[in-house]
């Protein structure tokens, strides 16, 4: 890559570290540091940058940072130690992570938690605007940092910004559980970045419907449009240094831990476990399930040992002692339950490992067993299978990991169920050689083609190609000189098509459908637009066709009723989508609910949809009711019906057909030299998002998010628009 990387974390890749009084600086090991550094920085020639949050002083870093010296140029961010306790170990660690690890009951939000999370970043985000230069790729990473996006593009609005998150995005239930100020400031947060990263579908899906349903914020195909800005949502299983751990078990110092480890255990199998001390890893329910296995297997008992490592975390956070007690006082239990004065079923170890000692575990075990309650990726459970070059061990994995989409030749269990843990134990000691090699190829070859290289590769790549569609597609306001251009293309043009929305477009908002009339200057307008050679003129509303008739059946133009189930060509009326109205009993009890739940809030009943209207409502009432309202329909009803997300209006529809399909078929329909495309609300982005060809102008009226090319601002500004096109000769 050509121009610089600035790479943002909450720790920096190396610590510094006093042994007898002399300082080094140690780097740090780990998959983002791995996958950095692979990255190819021969076309630059600037010293990417890293970020991040010091672990030390700022005198240590002023004497000692020549110590650290290779490809990177290091700012660590400076944080008094309240404030950082309070930003890492509070809100980052005490109600982020068991919140998006599904355990709501450990979150203890607390208000000075939320207020160092928000200073810690405006801290960071100072620091990047000090030294960021206009074509710098900025790419942040994990739940530290939600809120940065949104913190960076506000001081450098072009800005090329990416976003990963390494853990689980959990589904809305959960996310609505934060404050509403606490919640809109991490998904808006999300929103500064021109590209956020997943491992995983479902957490992507769950971002999209979080920033659905929690600020109204629609999304088509991955794809948000958000403050004029277009951002991407994908999907990026973060890999490991494949070839690393593959070699390694031919590694001198690997071969003798290893050999050690089979001499000492020669006359029993192996399980092996290692975690950091955390309560999503479900050591617990582990050690349950083995239990359960010797109740159930006696025939293994001293025939059979789990070597369990549990690598020291957090220690100053209260839930987290406590979890190694629990874990201590049942490896002891279990132990004293079935042990023998020579053998012990469970060996446990609260320590960190060397490399060699990992992989001598890996590589001399029979079965790996790896069954967090919930997990972001879990790299321990691929690292395992990259290190098995002989081809041998089973691999016991929780569904609840990312790594269990990627690994499905695994033993996939429920990290629930102990009884299932165990009859998978037992399947796995059973498993013959060829079938664990079958398994094992088909996952190496899996994890050797997507490794951490080309998942960072593949990262990057996408942010600068969607930071590169945002810009060409963010819709401007339409000025003078856009104005004239757009007015001599309709005057070249020998034939034109003439899409134009009615509420919101073409008549301004009133207080019940029914008063938003026409005006006889529209009329008039339509009429002489309709008479123009080469013209055709469609009105493509929301409204019934009943309503339109009444106003336009006397023009010489086509109509489309209920965004595409009625349209009207050469005279007549036909019916575009079968529907018999059968679902709308069961929805309208529903809309009669929220009726009564949201004053002045009322339903309109057309032939082929509903719409609650929420226009009058009181402005937040409104909004959190709409929010509500999506949320119980999409999940409801049949994959037959779509809910339209509107300008202050829900309407249910049927999915055949809607106002993108019609436009897309009348315009290919005809080899039109000019078609413009006017709406202002969601409704109107499928007709935006279905013309994009150099000739087809798409305009939104008003602010808001859209796929729109240009902007109008008001009503009477698309009425002016209309009439000068109308005296076109």
């Amino acid at each position: 890559m050509n121009n610089r990387l600035m790479i943002i974390s909450y720790r920096l890749p190396f610590s510094f570290q006093n042994e007898n009084g002399t300082i080094s600086a140690k780097a740090s090991s780990g998959g983002l540091v791995t996958a950095v550094k692979s990255l190819d920085f021969s076309e630059s020639d600037q010293k990417p940058v890293w970020i991040g949050c010091a672990d030390f002083s700022r005198k240590t870093w002023d004497k000692y940072h020549h110590l650290v010296n290779d490809d990177f140029e290091y700012i660590p961010v400076f944080l008094d130690k309240k404030t950082n306790t309070d930003f890492y170990n509070g809100f980052s660690n005490s109600v982020l992570w068991p919140l998006f690890h599904y355990f709501s009951t450990y979150v203890d939000y607390r208000e000075e938690y939320f207020t160092a999370y928000q200073k810690s970043n405006e801290a960071v985000a100072e620091a990047i605007a000090e030294i960021a230069k206009p074509d710098d790729t900025i790419w942040i990473h994990d739940y530290h940092f939600m809120a940065l996006p949104q913190l960076v593009r506000e001081r450098i609005p072009t800005a090329t910004i990416g976003f990963f998150l390494h853990i689980p995005f959990p589904s809305y239930e959960l996310i609505r559980i934060l404050p509403q100020k606490c919640k809109d400031y991490l998904l808006i947060g999300l929103l500064g970045a021109d590209l956020v990263g997943f491992h995983t579908n479902d957490y992507n899906i769950h971002f999209l419907q979080s920033v659905q349903l929690s600020l109204g914020v629609q999304h088509k195909m991955w794809q948000i449009n958000y403050q004029n800005r277009l951002i991407r949502s994908d999907t990026f299983p973060v890999g490991i240094n494949y070839e690393l751990f593959h070699d390694a078990y031919d590694q001198e110092a690997v071969v003798e831990e290893r050999n050690k480890l089979k001499e000492a255990y020669k006359d029993e199998r192996i399980i092996f476990s290692v975690d950091r001390l955390d309560y999503t890893k479900g050591v617990m329910q582990r050690l349950e399930a083995l239990e359960w296995f010797f109740e159930h297997n006696p025939e293994w008992i001293s025939k059979l040992s789990f070597i369990l490592v549990v690598v020291p975390s957090r220690g100053e956070i209260q839930k987290y002692g406590e979890r190694k007690q629990l874990i201590e006082q049942a490896v002891g239990r279990i132990n004293g339950k079935f042990g023998t004065l020579t053998w012990r079923p469970i060996i446990y170890q609260y320590a960190s490992l060397s490399f060699e000692q990992l992989i001598a575990l890996y590589t001399g075990c029979d079965i790996a067993l790896i069954t967090p309650i919930r997990d972001g990726m879990n790299l321990v459970a691929k690292e395992f299978i990259a290190s098995r070059k002989d081809m041998r061990g089973v691999l016991i994995l929780s569904e609840m990991t990312g790594a269990a989409t990627e690994l499905g030749e695994a033993l996939l269990i429920n990290p629930l169920d102990e009884a299932e843990i165990a009859d998978r134990i037992k399947i796995a000691l059973e498993m013959e050689p060829d079938e664990q090699a079958r398994r094992i190829e088909s996952m190496q070859r899996r994890l050797q083609e997507y490794d951490v290289k080309k998942w960072a590769t593949s990262f990057i790549e996408s942010l600068l190609n969607m930071h590169q569609m945002q810009q060409e597609t963010s819709a401007r306001w339409l000025s003078h000189d856009e104005y004239t251009a757009l007015l001599e293309a309709y005057t070249a043009a020998q034939s034109r098509l003439l899409l134009l929305d009615y509420d919101g477009t073409l008549v301004g908002f009133a207080p019940t459908p029914e008063r938003a009339v026409p005006s006889q200057e529209l009329i008039t307008t339509l009429e002489h637009l309709a008479n123009q050679r080469g013209n055709k003129v469609v009105i493509i509303s929301g409204r019934n066709k009943e309503a339109l008739e009444d106003w336009f059946g006397h023009l010489p133009i086509e109509m489309v009723a209920e965004h595409g189930s009625y349209i009207k060509r050469e005279g007549s009326w036909r019916q575009d989508v079968m529907d018999d109205g059968a679902w709308k009993e069961i929805v309208k009890p529903i809309l009669a609910e929220f009726v009564s739940r949201c004053p002045e809030s009322f339903v309109e009943e057309k032939n082929n949809s509903l719409a609650w209207h929420y226009r009058n409502s009181e402005e937040d009432t409104g909004f959190t009711r709409s929010r509500e309202l999506i949320n119980t329909l999409e999940h409801l009803l049949p994959y037959q019906l779509r809910v339209l997300d509107g300008n202050k209006v829900v309407e249910i529809k049927s999915a055949e057909t809607d106002k993108g399909k019609v436009a897309k078929q009348m315009s290919l329909a005809h080899p039109y030299d000019f078609v413009l495309s006017i709406g202002d609300d969601r409704t109107d982005e499928d007709m935006f998002t279905a013309l994009t060809k150099e000739n087809e102008f798409t305009i939104k009226v008003g602010r808001g998010n859209t796929s729109a090319r240009l902007r109008l601002s008001r009503v009477d500004e698309v009425l002016e628009l209309l009439k000068d096109f109308s005296q076109v000769r």
